[in-house]
């Protein structure tokens, strides 16, 4: 895939003209994004549309795909699955691949911002799936990313964990500035934690949206209920009569 040359000062991301087949299915037909600094993009989309796709190829991930793609600065990828190696302890596993004479402070901090600092030590075993979730956002805060790419990574959790990851997620952003796509199925969340609202069909974005919702965010917050009709409408999904 050829580098994208250098856009705007602010885009940390970018992409034209992408496209990737498997086989015969073409899953991104012409894909064109720009993600700036220090912003929340939510990319939603039926199953089997390209989201974890696309954010793979950003991630540098498929070499398979062609078009133009870049990104600036650092970036770090959390997935669905936490991904932990069973035989390292959480420290060892946050600090994998990273290098630098300041890595055991970077290390205690990004523990400590998840909540996991008396954890250190731990195994992946003995962590629940929400602390285990928490040691993939310290791996991907100790690389001190400009890009943040997140494929549905609450997806797995219970109810109430996720509740609790995305507010670790808010408290993240806001403590560190950096941009990220966020892969997700859940319209609620994408309008809870995005500045803006991609809708993938097709195999390209279809639907460019601003969230117009003022921070912090509810669910019952007065405008929340219309973005959430407009976001199913355009995902071809009926909204329950009382939401």
């Amino acid at each position: 895939m050829a580098p994208r040359a250098e856009g705007t000062v602010s885009a940390v991301a970018g992409a034209h003209g992408v496209r990737r087949a498997f086989g015969g299915t073409v899953v991104l037909d012409g894909v064109d994004l720009t993600i700036a600094a220090g912003e929340v993009v939510a990319l939603l989309g039926g199953s089997g549309s390209g989201k974890s796709t696309l954010l793979r190829i950003l991630a540098g991930l498929d070499g398979e795909a062609t078009g133009e793609v870049g990104t600036t600065g650092t970036t770090a990828v959390v997935f669905q699955e936490h991904r932990l190696l069973p035989w390292k302890r959480v420290a060892a596993n946050v600090a994998l691949g990273v290098r630098g004479g300041s890595l055991r402070e970077r290390l205690d901090a990004a523990l400590a911002e998840v909540g996991l600092a008396d954890r250190r030590d731990a195994w992946p075993a003995e962590l629940s799936g929400g602390q285990a979730q928490r040691v993939a956002f310290a791996r991907a805060l100790v690389r001190q990313p400009d890009l943040l790419l997140l494929d549905e990574p609450f997806g797995a959790l219970d109810a109430l964990t996720r509740l609790r990851m995305q507010g670790l997620f808010r408290r993240l952003r806001a403590a560190h500035g950096f941009a990220a796509l966020f892969v997700t199925h859940d319209v609620d969340e994408a309008l809870l934690l995005a500045d803006r609202v991609l809708v993938l069909d097709g195999g390209r974005i279809a639907e460019d949206r601003a969230v117009p919702l003022r921070h912090p965010r509810a669910v019952d917050a007065p405008g929340f209920g219309a973005e959430r009709r407009a976001l199913l409408a355009l995902l071809n999904v009926p909204a329950s009569p009382d939401r």
